[in-house]
């Protein structure tokens, strides 16, 4: 073989065992980002969150919160208003009930002002920027589930909510049953993911993460049993006792239990975050805009969820940042 066949032989041969250079993420140099949260477990990641942003007077749009923060929040109807009902496969945004004669939308998504602007649409908004911004710190979006479950002919059901977030987000999404595959989980990923690290950021970048939240914890687990390892979505049930963490959380079937590896909790119960935390879990709190982000990230809290998110910093001037 001639010299210069064997050079380009064994070249070709290290290029195919020596695998290729991660793309460098587009969130590497955002100042809100401590550099090190990149080969840092989610888990281990302090963030300031967004409390909803999708509301007018908190953000101009929607994914302009996403200059600040990665992880939104929208809270979802499946009627109209007060008194009007709903339609299949389709959920309405906005923070209180609603009255008659209202599109049924009052948020900042794209579509603004047409009625238009449905749940489908602010998904659409951030599947847009992700797609924009490839290898993102991974977003995290809060679905705050303001009204129980329709019946399965209503379609708008557990099923149809993960079908809608599929063909939104497809493998861009990360779920339940991934990270219960990554710790190598056989049983209950409550209790298996203790002591264990989810992924990084890096492993993470341009995912998708979408969290469950609802007053009721029995709404949560009527999801859970629903999809089982099919879920595109974790549940993060409201937290106030040791149970909710690694046991059969108030409200919940031991079933849906099993499938918690987040915790949502109020300003009044921020205490239970450090043993969210120890479980293996990622708590958020709401509710503690008098509290400062330093001291949520002493008492262990990963999601820092505020009004003012763009106000809220560690002394560094990031908003993400390793324990």
């Amino acid at each position: 073989m001639k010299l210069k066949t064997l050079v380009a032989t064994l070249a070709a041969a290290a290029c195919a065992w020596w695998p290729a250079a991660p793309a460098l993420a587009s969130d590497f140099n955002v100042p809100f980002i401590a550099p090190t949260v990149w080969n840092t477990p989610l888990n281990r990641i302090a963030q300031v969150a967004c409390h909803n942003c999708y509301q007018k007077q908190y953000a101009p749009t929607f994914t302009s919160a996403l200059n600040s923060v990665r992880t939104v929040e929208v809270d979802f109807w499946d009627q109209q208003d007060a008194v009007s009902g709903g339609s299949a496969k389709h959920w309405f945004v906005r923070h209180d009930a609603g009255t008659l004669f209202q599109s049924g939308n009052d948020n900042n998504c794209t579509g603004d002002g047409t009625g238009k602007n449905d749940l489908q649409a602010c998904l659409n908004d951030i599947k847009a920027w992700s797609d924009a911004n490839a290898a993102h710190f991974p977003i995290i979006v809060v679905l705050d589930k303001k009204q129980g479950w329709s019946k399965a002919s209503s379609q708008r059901t557990p099923a149809d909510l993960d079908e809608l977030v599929s063909k939104t987000f497809g493998s861009a999404l990360f779920t339940p049953a991934d990270l219960k595959n990554f710790i190598g989980s056989s049983g209950a990923l409550q209790t298996d993911i203790a002591g264990k690290a989810w992924p990084s950021a890096t492993a993470l970048a341009g995912k998708i993460i979408l969290v469950l939240n609802h007053t009721e914890n029995q709404r949560l687990s009527e999801y859970a049993e629903a999809r089982g390892a099919s879920a595109k979505i974790f549940i993060s049930p409201v937290t106030n006792g040791q149970n909710d963490v690694n046991g059969t959380v108030s409200g919940m079937s031991a079933t849906a239990s099993a499938w918690v590896a987040m915790n949502n909790m109020q300003s009044s119960d921020r205490a239970w975050a450090v043993n969210s935390d120890a479980a293996g879990h990622i708590g958020r709190v709401w509710g503690d805009d008098g509290v400062s982000f330093a001291d949520h990230i002493a008492g262990h809290v990963q999601l820092s969820a505020y009004y003012d998110f763009a106000a809220n910093q560690d002394a560094s001037g990031f908003r993400i940042r390793p324990f």
